[in-house]
């Protein structure tokens, strides 16, 4: 039998670490994990930690090139439907792992962002077939990275996929805690303030708002937010658009037009009326170009939470201290703001 290496380790302590924290897996629970391919050594993993656990669990493999494949030749009356067969795999599931294939990430190259929506319509109805079967799930983030991952964020598959997985081992209490903090101050009404260097923007909360802090308990799926993110840590909170108004500069930021460097967006009557790039200003005026009108008012702020999550490792919105905007469709972060929230300050110059 073949030494196990140090990837092995890290893939068993997080799977152990989903399974008994996040999901709370029972002896004789039913588990299902989905894998593309890139995630069949961890999927490995979580099937012989659910048996060690006595639970019992079914694993799914979906064929990245196989997909790319189907997203092109299957009909379109069908392509994105869910099947009655995976309906009631929900509904027979206590707890459920998903490790997605890079090919339906925002930055794969491989299908056009009209064939990844095509394929992938089945998102909503799979959510709400989930919440139904109030079944705790789990998305590992890692698989969504490839070589287009690598190649704008100019590191390794291995590395990121490595980071990421080694900050899904936070210490989940202490996001909890931090999260149960901000998330009492992010009520309805609440006036924000967000300060980065060189801007300021102001706006006003509606009160709707969400936790992910590594746990899926008795409350999130009474809920309906039964599938958290690993690695986790945010809080989420939707504001007034008509209440924006103000500058904010952001720091580099993915998008399907590649990274862009710097920037800074202008918010007027609560909609975007200009933006400023020094080294990326083709890229941010190609995204503005392309989104459409709804997208071009900011929607929601999140405040990332997790010590572990470095800056530049494809989850920045989960960063501890990074502060993002929802707009133009993607969450533009930075790591150097300081927010304002509820006449106290929350973060200092990206720091608690």
């Amino acid at each position: 039998m073949n030494a196990k290496s140090p990837a092995d380790d890290l893939l068993r302590r997080v799977a152990r670490k989903v399974l008994v924290e996040s999901l709370s897996l029972q002896k004789g629970e039913s588990l299902t994990v989905e894998s593309w391919n890139n995630g069949l050594p961890f999927a490995r993993q979580v099937v012989l930690e659910a048996r060690r656990i006595g639970a019992i669990p079914l694993t799914i493999f979906e064929d990245e090139d196989a997909y790319v494949e189907g997203a092109r030749t299957t009909p379109k009356d069908v392509l994105g439907k869910m099947g009655k067969h995976e309906y009631k795999l929900l509904s027979g599931s206590d707890a459920y792992v998903f490790i997605p294939g890079p090919v339906i990430g925002m930055l794969s190259r491989r299908l056009t962002r009209e064939e990844v929506a095509d394929s992938t319509a089945y998102v909503d109805s799979w959510y709400r077939a989930a919440a139904k079967a109030k079944l705790r799930g789990v998305r590992m983030a890692f698989g969504y990275v490839g070589q287009d991952v690598s190649a704008i964020l100019g590191k390794s598959v291995d590395s990121i996929v490595t980071h990421q997985l080694n900050a899904a081992l936070v210490d989940f209490r202490s996001i909890r805690k931090k999260a149960s903090e901000l998330s009492a101050v992010f009520s309805e009404g609440v006036e924000v303030e967000v300060k980065t260097p060189g801007s300021a923007l102001g706006f006003r909360l509606t009160g709707v708002k969400e936790v992910d802090d590594g746990v899926v308990d008795a409350k999130d799926v009474e809920e309906g937010n039964n599938v958290c993110y690993m690695p986790p840590g945010y809080v989420y909170a939707e504001l007034d658009p008509k209440t924006v108004t103000g500058r904010f500069a952001f720091s580099p930021t993915a998008t399907r037009f590649g990274v862009i460097k710097d920037g800074t967006i202008e918010f007027r009557d609560g909609k975007v009326s200009g933006w400023t790039s020094k080294a990326s200003s083709a890229a941010l005026s190609r995204l503005a170009g392309a989104a459409p009108e709804k997208a071009r008012q900011a929607s929601a702020i999140t405040v990332g939470l997790n010590p572990l999550l470095k800056y530049g490792y494809g989850q920045n919105a989960h960063s501890a201290g990074v502060v993002g905007i929802r707009v133009l469709g993607v969450s533009f972060t930075t790591n150097r703001g300081s927010l304002d929230a509820g006449g106290k300050a929350q973060l200092v110059r990206g720091h608690f």
